[in-house]
């Protein structure tokens, strides 16, 4: 880990630009199709590359060296290209960062999910980055130190900033802040509950979305978006005001970490919660005790029937819950002994056909919103359950009980 630490600081101390991701089936090429490397939004290509900004001449381009920290590998000479023949009669118009070298990490399907950073070391002329500075995030560890700082990396999110503002701890703004929320006073002063947010982002859930997998998709951009907008009248204004002293800062720094990581450890599982009542399926337990004074996040139907030696155990379900199942997978193995099939709920956007592999020898099945499933390999999707699914399943399986 001291490897990790020294190379965030690094990067810190220096002007360099971050942009953090999580790696995508589509990214690693674990979806089977052509790939060209990580996608890079074009506002950021624009602002690191400015050079290509142009419709001067067909597919502009300019090269900057690659370098790897997190793995031994030799660098690269990566492309970045302005695919512009829009302008000459086609009808393509983006911009992209490619060629990133044979044996990236970056395009390694087995890091499918791996929070991933990028410091492109910025020119303080305001031309070109002459080079990229990437982590491929090895272990749940690495990914911990990362987002106890600036909270939750979710599948899907791109996080970009000057990297001594997102690694401060106290940078607010990865995404845009939505203000057409009218909060209730009393949050101005105290900081509401995940349950208290949840509640109350009711109010303005999509009307038209009645299938459970298009609304919790739906449910937790919401309630992210005022989680953000509380975090902030919390805390903007002490950030302007500055600090009279480094005490300061780091106690107001950790109380912003560890509410984030708060609201990322519950939010995922109170939105389910929501969903199963909603939906009918009204057995469950959240945070039964099993073996060992294990807590699976859902036990099916109910802590009494897991441990009354008289139900039969083929009825038994477990849900665990991981926005992310890469490498953590594992962690829910020996959570429920008497349950075989363990079923998995997670946001990832991909898996690799050997993760796959594994976890399905391991007993695990990948429950997955259905609007993600396309961002699995082929091979693998007829195999993968949506929420309705489960839902479903088990309403039937549990129908004659009181």
């Amino acid at each position: 880990m001291s490897g990790f630490h020294n190379w965030l600081f690094e990067i810190a101390a220096k002007n360099h630009f971050l942009y953090i991701k999580r790696l995508s089936a589509n990214d690693t090429g674990a979806t089977g199709g052509h790939q060209v490397g990580l996608y890079i939004p074009s506002n950021i290509v624009e602002k690191l590359i400015p050079s290509i900004n142009h419709t001067h001449e067909l597919n502009p381009s300019v090269f900057l060296t690659a370098h790897v920290s997190s793995h031994e590998r030799p660098d690269s000479e990566a492309r970045a290209i302005y695919y512009n023949n829009r302008f000459f009669g086609g009808t393509r118009n983006e911009k992209r960062i490619t060629r990133w070298g044979r044996g990236s990490p970056l395009q390694n399907p087995e890091n499918t999910g791996a929070l991933t950073l990028l410091a492109f070391n910025q020119d303080e002329q305001g031309g070109d980055c002459s080079g990229v500075d990437v982590w491929v995030c090895v272990s749940p560890d690495e990914e911990d130190v990362i987002e106890s700082v600036m909270g939750e990396v979710i599948p899907g999110m791109l996080i970009s900033g000057p990297a001594s503002e997102i690694l401060g701890g106290l940078t607010l703004h990865h995404v845009p802040v939505n203000h057409r929320y009218n909060i209730p006073n009393a949050w101005k002063q105290q900081f509401p509950s995940g349950s208290e947010i949840i509640s109350y982002a009711a109010g303005h859930y999509a009307k038209h979305s009645d299938g459970p997998d298009e609304q919790l998709v739906d449910r937790r951009r919401i309630e992210y978006d005022i989680f953000l907008l509380v975090e902030e009248l919390h805390v903007l204004d002490i950030i302007r005001k500055g600090f009279g002293s480094v005490d300061e800062f780091i106690a107001l720094a950790n109380s912003v970490s560890n509410r984030r990581k708060s609201r990322a450890g519950k939010s995922l599982e109170l939105h389910l919660e929501h969903l199963f009542t909603e939906h009918g399926l009204r057995h469950f337990a959240t945070q039964a005790v099993t073996e060992g004074n294990k807590k699976p996040d859902f036990l099916f139907p109910s802590a009494e029937a897991y441990h009354n030696v008289g139900f039969p155990e083929e009825n038994l379900r477990m849900l665990a819950v991981k926005t992310t199942c890469k490498d953590r997978w594992r962690q829910i193995l020996n959570e429920a002994d008497k349950i075989r099939q363990i079923h998995l709920f997670t946001l990832q956007e991909g898996v690799s056909q050997a993760q796959y592999k594994e976890m399905r020898e391991a007993g695990v099945r990948l429950v997955v919103p259905y609007s993600l499933h396309k961002k699995y390999p082929e091979a693998v999707r007829d195999e993968l359950m949506t929420l309705r699914d489960f839902i479903v399943e088990l309403i039937g399986l549990y129908a004659e009980l009181p």
